[in-house]
């Protein structure tokens, strides 16, 4: 037995309700099972019960055996004060919550063993998603209204993570942006050193800069500057430009060597990427009127200025004196993630901030607008049928498969619990 089961259970009531006894044998009837509480603390919420005809609202706690009370250290946790039943597989151990036995519920009498041995068998192999062989079946409506939901749970979750970030420091909402582009900008090789950057780089000076500047202060600050002699006559002037610009700034290179090239294309390696990221900074509008286009406007705006090339040099160049013959202008893929992982969470955060809706919409908005990535995990529901339209669905399936898939979080999902309820 385990409490995931004993959480199915009552959350679906899934046992006769009927004739339901606490261990005394007093009566007792559920009249709201609570709220599911997925974090720390009692398993439901706000649970309401009658006991003998008496009504009780509160917590309701569950467990195996009632000794895992103490055992789970309850007894010197103010949370628990408010339990108001303890629901329990086997009762082995009577529980007080100041001088007071809560009322107890055992379930092993009365658990489907046949359901429960179809759970266990549920959640066993290797699949990703476990409920794959009974998804031809669902209705698509309800698999939909789950992606609907993980998408939003997806933008509350880097909203979230957004103000962890900022939460020890004073920026205006364009150094906001200017700090989540330089996030997306490494992608996920690179994520660190460019978030690195952005914090050594003073914003306000740095947009203000022309595009030669900001090009040896990106490489500069990067460490990429820091040899005494180039091969190149490019590199020596950004060499002889940063020289002078951190002086003038006060600003201090990192070690070149946190870059990481391997795992990356020529066309993302990280001297691409500085290149890119100095020509998009310098070509970005960053005064409040972007805001106001359209989202189609918007991304389209947005996708011309990440894709602009940068110079002639990274036009023959991958890597300082390593020559290709490859375009240097970034890829439409690219640029479309680093809208959706830089735009889109600084609309809803600006939502939250300024408590206005409309910036939220408009993120929804862009999502609609894009198309739907083509990685692994969305390939994977493609296979088995579900398609994503755009980049709307797309990131919604992304999130199930991370949050609820991968961790077999089937009870907090809408599908999972319309299938296991069978």
């Amino acid at each position: 037995m385990n409490e995931n089961y004993l959480h199915f259970l009552w959350k679906n009531k899934r046992f006769p309700t009927h004739n339901l006894t606490t261990i005394e044998g007093r009566k007792i009837e559920i009249l709201h099972v609570g709220i599911h509480n997925h974090d720390s603390g009692p398993d439901f919420f706000n649970g309401q019960i009658r006991i003998d005809e008496i009504h009780y609202s509160g917590n309701i706690e569950m467990h195996v055996k009632s000794s895992d009370w103490n055992l789970h250290g309850h007894q010197f946790d103010p949370a628990y004060s408010n339990v108001i039943l303890h629901v329990v597989y086997e009762h082995d151990q009577l529980i007080f919550i100041e001088g007071i036995p809560i009322p107890t519920v055992e379930l092993k009498r009365i658990i489907d063993w046949e359901n429960f041995k179809w759970f266990n068998q549920y959640y066993k192999g290797n699949k990703t998603i476990l409920c794959e062989s009974f998804l031809s079946s669902l209705p698509p409506p309800i698999f939909w209204n789950q992606v609907e939901r993980s998408l939003i749970q997806r933008v509350q979750r880097k909203t979230s993570e957004l103000n962890l970030l900022l939460q020890t420091s004073e920026m205006s909402y364009k150094e906001v942006l200017f700090r989540i582009i330089s996030k997306a900008f490494g992608m996920k090789v690179n994520q660190l050193p460019f978030q690195e950057l952005a914090n050594r780089i003073p914003f306000e000076k740095f947009i203000k800069a022309s595009q030669k500047q900001k090009m040896a202060i990106a490489f500069g600050v990067s460490g990429f500057l820091e040899n005494d002699e180039f091969k190149s006559s490019y590199q020596n002037e950004l060499r002889a430009e940063w020289d002078f610009q951190r002086y003038k700034l006060k600003l201090h290179a990192a070690n070149r060597h946190i870059w990481k090239f391997k795992g990356c294309r020529p066309g993302g390696f990280p001297t691409q990427r500085l290149a890119q990221f100095a020509t998009f900074v310098h070509e970005m509008d960053w005064s409040s009127s972007l805001w106001f286009l359209s989202a189609k406007e918007l991304v389209q705006q947005l996708q011309g200025k990440l894709m602009k090339p940068a110079n002639e040099y990274w036009k023959t160049h991958f890597d300082f004196d390593k020559e290709k013959s490859a375009p240097s202008s970034m890829s439409i893929g690219t640029a479309n993630t680093i809208i959706i992982n830089s735009i889109v969470p600084f609309l809803c955060w600006l939502t939250e901030k300024l408590s206005d809706e409309v910036y939220r919409n408009r993120a929804f908005e862009i999502l609609e607008q894009l198309p739907a990535e083509n990685n692994e995990k969305v390939m994977a529901w493609k296979r088995i049928g579900f398609v994503a339209k755009n980049a709307f669905e797309s990131q919604g399936l992304i999130e199930l498969s991370n949050e609820f898939c991968t961790k077999k979080g089937c009870l907090k999902c809408v599908i999972g619990n319309t299938v296991l309820k069978v």
